[in-house]
C-alpha cells in the first residue's frame, strides 16, 4: 500500500481546479446580477477568468490555501483486519509537505504560543484529519475527501444559541429562528467571506459536532436536494432571503450574496439549541477520490466534474473590459486621491508592499522602523504564495487580498506612521480606517477576494522581501512591482 502520489494529486487537484457545480453557480450569479451593477459584474469576470487560468496552469486559485480537512473513510472490517491509521496520517502528511514545498499549499500553520510559521503545513492537530466509518466501501478501499478552507471565510463562520436577538427579529428554537440565525451571520459576514458564499448549516448536537458536521455538508453538490422535505424546504428559504439582503460579490451589491446552503440536523441537549453556520467563500475548494488499496487506481467521484472548456492559457486580465477604469501609478500625492471616487475601477500600477496582520502589529505595537521608505505608496494586504527560479529570484505564484478588517485596530496608527496614501485588501474597514484616509488624504481599495492568479500576474517583479526569517511567507514585507492591477474605490 503506497498512496502517497494519489493524495499529492487530490490536493494539486483541489487547490487549483473548482468543482463544475460551483462553477454553474458563479455563471448563474453573472446572469442575475443587473447590468448597471459595474463592480458586482466585473468581480464576477474575475472570478471565473481567475478560474480558467489557475485550473488550466494548474496554480493555487487562492493564495490562501486554508486550513486542510481530510476526511478518511473505510469500512470497519477493512479497519479491524488490515487499515493502519498512523499509516494513513503519515502518507497525507508527507503530501502535505510535498505540496508545500512545490507551491500548491500556502504555509499556513503557526504555533498558537510561538507565533513561529512550521513552514511545512505540519503541526499540532495540522492538518485536520477525520476518521469514518462507510459501510458502502469495498474491503480493499479507502475513501479521501478533502476542503481547503481560507481565513477569510473560516472567521465569519459562525454560532447561535437559541433563542437569540438577531436584525430579523427575535430567533426562537424554531425554524424561523434558525432561519433569522443564518441571515445574521451572512448579513455580519458581508464581503468579508468572499461572497458570494456557500453555506454549510447544522441545527443541533453540541457546539464542535456543530462545525464539523457543518462543514461536511459543503462536500454536497450545490444543485442536490436535501432528501429532509423539511430542511429542503429551510434551504430554499434561507437562500432566497439571503439574496434579498443586497450584499452581492465582494459586498458591492447583488442578488448573488450566497450561492447555495445545505442544512444537516441531529439531536441536541434540552438545554442547548445550536445553529452552526459554517461559511465558504466561492472558491470552494473541495475533492473526493476513492483509493483502491490492491493496485493504488484512483476512483474519482463523479460528483465533482473537472472544468469544461478550459482551452489555452492566453485568457488574462486584458480580455476583461476596464475601458472606464481610472489609472493610478504610485508613488501618488493627495493630489492624485482626490481625483478618486467611491465607485470608481482603478488600474494600478507602480511599486507597493504587502504587509498583513504581523507586519501591522509590529509596526504600531512594537514600533518596529521599516527598512525602507514607503510613503507615497500602497500596503497590500496579501499573504502570497512566493516562488524562486533558478536563479534565486522571487517570483508570485499566487497573490490576492487577505480580509482587512483583522487591520482595523491599527491601520490608522500605520497609515500616519508610514505616510502611505493606498491600502489595499478586501471587505470594508471601520470608521477608524476611514477617519486616517480622510486625514490623510489616502484611500482604501477593494480587490476582488480569491481572484489570486489574476492578481499574480499583475505582479510583474517582486524587487525585495523584509522580514522573511522572522515573520514567514504570508506575513512577510514583499516589495512587488504591478501593472494594471484592478481594485474598486471603497473608502475615501
Amino acid at each position: 500500500m503506497f498512496i502517497f502520489p494519489q493524495i499529492l494529486d487530490l490536493i494539486k487537484n483541489v487547490s487549483t481546479t473548482l468543482p463544475q457545480d460551483i462553477q454553474d453557480a458563479l455563471h448563474h450569479a453573472r446572469t442575475i446580477e443587473k447590468k448597471d451593477n459595474i463592480a458586482a459584474n466585473i468581480s464576477l469576470d474575475i472570478i471565473n477568468k481567475n478560474i480558467d487560468i489557475s485550473a488550466f496552469e494548474k496554480v493555487p486559485m487562492c493564495q490562501d490555501t486554508g486550513f486542510p480537512t481530510f476526511f478518511v473513510a473505510y469500512n470497519p472490517k477493512l479497519h479491524a483486519n488490515r487499515i493502519d491509521e498512523e499509516y494513513i496520517i503519515e502518507q497525507i502528511k508527507k503530501a502535505v509537505k510535498m505540496a508545500t514545498k512545490n507551491g500548491l499549499l500556502r504555509p499556513n500553520a503557526v504555533d498558537s504560543l510561538t507565533g513561529k510559521n512550521s513552514g511545512t503545513n505540519i503541526g499540532d492537530d495540522y492538518p485536520k484529519i477525520i476518521f469514518e466509518k462507510n459501510f458502502d466501501l469495498q474491503l480493499h478501499e479507502i475513501q479521501l475527501k478533502l476542503i481547503l478552507k481560507g481565513g477569510g471565510s473560516e472567521n465569519v463562520s459562525d454560532q447561535f444559541a437559541l433563542p437569540a436577538k438577531t436584525d430579523f427579529g427575535r430567533a426562537n428554537r424554531d425554524l424561523e429562528g434558525v432561519k433569522k440565525a443564518v441571515l445574521q451571520i451572512v448579513k455580519n459576514a458581508e464581503g468579508k467571506g468572499c461572497a458570494p458564499g456557500i453555506l454549510g448549516i447544522h441545527i443541533g448536537g453540541d457546539r464542535g459536532t456543530g462545525y464539523d458536521k457543518a462543514k461536511k455538508n459543503l462536500f454536497t453538490p450545490l444543485f442536490e436536494k436535501n432528501e429532509n422535505e423539511i430542511l429542503e424546504k429551510l434551504e430554499t428559504k434561507i437562500l432566497a432571503e439571503a439574496n434579498q439582503l443586497n450584499i452581492g460579490p465582494m459586498g458591492f451589491g447583488g442578488k448573488s450574496t450566497i450561492l447555495s446552503c445545505r442544512v444537516s440536523v441531529s439531536h441536541r441537549l434540552p438545554a442547548c439549541f445550536f445553529v452552526t453556520v459554517v461559511y465558504n467563500c466561492w472558491a470552494l475548494r473541495r475533492a473526493e477520490i476513492i483509493i483502491d488499496l490492491e493496485s493504488g487506481k484512483v476512483q474519482k467521484s463523479e460528483k465533482y466534474n473537472n472544468p469544461k472548456n478550459i482551452t489555452n492559457t492566453t485568457k488574462n486580465i486584458q480580455e476583461l473590459d476596464f475601458s472606464n477604469a481610472k489609472k493610478l501609478h504610485f508613488p501618488i500625492t493627495s493630489e492624485d486621491v482626490k481625483k478618486l471616487e467611491f465607485g470608481d475601477i482603478v488600474l494600478l500600477s507602480g511599486k507597493i508592499y504587502t504587509g498583513r496582520d504581523t507586519l501591522h502589529h509590529a509596526v504600531v505595537e512594537e514600533k518596529l522602523e521599516l527598512p525602507i521608505d514607503i510613503s507615497g505608496s500602497a500596503i497590500y494586504h496579501c499573504g502570497p504564495i512566493m516562488k524562486q527560479n533558478e536563479n534565486g529570484e522571487w517570483y508570485a505564484y499566487s497573490a490576492g487580498p487577505t480580509t482587512s478588517i483583522r487591520e482595523e485596530p491599527y491601520q490608522a496608527d500605520f497609515i500616519e506612521k508610514t505616510g502611505i496614501k493606498a491600502v489595499i485588501g478586501k471587505g470594508n474597514m471601520g470608521d477608524k480606517t476611514l477617519a486616517a484616509l480622510r486625514k490623510n488624504n489616502a484611500v482604501y481599495l477593494h480587490a476582488i477576494g480569491g481572484a489570486a492568479t489574476i492578481y499574480a500576474k499583475s505582479i510583474t517583479k517582486v524587487s525585495s522581501v523584509h522580514f522573511l526569517e522572522k515573520f514567514g511567507m504570508p506575513e512577510a514585507m514583499w516589495e512587488l512591482e504591478i501593472a494594471d492591477f484592478p481594485v474598486r474605490v471603497s473608502m475615501i
